[in-house]
């Protein structure tokens, strides 16, 4: 688990595969950059923003996440055979 995951579930309380979601949307979404740059709390308040984004819309987010994992799980089970 990434230090931003780290954050975003003590914040947040979520289980680790929604702060993965919840990252990918404030690199995305919310702050159109990297994370790098933000400070602690500006972290905090694009976490919950980025969480009120996926439960809104949980359906569209788990749909992409799961397709854009797809090729990577179909050659890992290629490559465990």
């Amino acid at each position: 688990m990434g230090p931003y995951q780290s954050i975003i579930i003590e914040h947040l309380g979520c289980c680790p595969e929604d702060a993965v979601m919840i990252e990918d949307i404030m690199r995305q979404h919310i702050f159109h950059s990297t994370l790098d740059w933000q400070s602690k709390e500006k972290l905090q308040r694009g976490a919950k923003e980025a969480w009120e984004m996926l439960e809104e819309e949980r359906e569209m987010f788990e749909g992409y996440y799961r397709e854009a994992r797809q090729p990577f799980d179909e050659k890992a089970q290629v490559g465990g055979a």
